[in-house]
């Protein structure tokens, strides 16, 4: 079995060192969400994918281009829908993209690839979760248009800020509400600036890994969180499968 990650940024799945379109060994970075995933794998795999190399990377830049060159207008729409948002267009034909890109490689033919998306849901505390759901839906319908059983969205609502909060600022307790946080980079009191402050530092990449890897922060301590909640549910389907 062999992981293939996509994602923003280095503090979400991580970063490649290379410009390939898929990044693997020494070229790829993992970030927090990269290791969140591993660990959750490793509860049925009983071996650390990371650790093992058994992973690949797509940038998001490669990724982006991909979905753009691979898009046509009879193509833009949901399975037929119209007047779909640009963000909702955008996470289904990344899924597109990154389950294409799953597909054409050689090297994945005879083994069986779980494709993660990651993109934070973003919006405001007046979206509501149905504006989630919305993008949960569009990655999904985005993955089996390709026919890739085994894509799983990771979609937190609406930064994975909330997700690692939840460890180092809630104690694990009471983290539903963090969900209705805005994911405004500009509001009052950003996640980002929350986070930072619950760590005492800066939250970056190799402080975040540190601490998940160590079990600071536990993803299988998260229980009471909607949206990484889906995700276990998605991957363990994955899993079972």
């Amino acid at each position: 079995m062999y992981l293939l990650f996509s994602g923003e940024g280095p503090t979400d799945m991580g970063q490649s060192t290379a410009t390939a379109e898929v990044c693997e060994g020494t070229d790829f970075l993992p970030g927090p969400m990269a290791w969140f995933v591993d660990q959750w794998v490793e509860r049925k795999a009983y071996l650390s994918h990371i650790e093992n190399g058994l992973c690949g990377f797509i940038p998001k830049p490669q990724l982006v281009a991909r979905a753009k060159a691979s898009t046509s207008r009879k193509s833009m729409g949901l399975r037929g829908k119209k007047n779909h948002e640009y963000e909702t267009r955008y996470y289904y034909n990344n899924a597109r993209a990154m389950a294409q890109i799953a597909r054409e490689r050689p090297e994945f033919s005879n083994d069986k690839v779980i494709v993660v998306l990651f993109r934070d849901g973003d919006g405001t505390q007046s979206a509501g979760r149905g504006e989630w759901r919305a993008k949960y839906q569009s990655m999904v319908d985005g993955f089996s248009r390709e026919g890739a059983d085994t894509g799983v969205p990771m979609i937190p609502r609406p930064k994975s800020e909330v997700w690692l909060l939840c460890a180092v600022a809630n104690n694990y307790q009471y983290c539903e509400r963090l969900e209705d946080e805005s994911g405004n980079d500009r509001s009052q009191n950003p996640l980002k600036d929350q986070l930072d402050q619950a760590l005492g530092e800066g939250a970056t990449r190799e402080r975040l890994v540190e601490r998940i890897q160590n079990r600071k922060i536990d993803i299988e301590r998260i229980i009471d969180m909607p949206s990484l909640n889906r995700f276990k549910e998605r991957l363990d389907d994955v899993l079972n499968a």
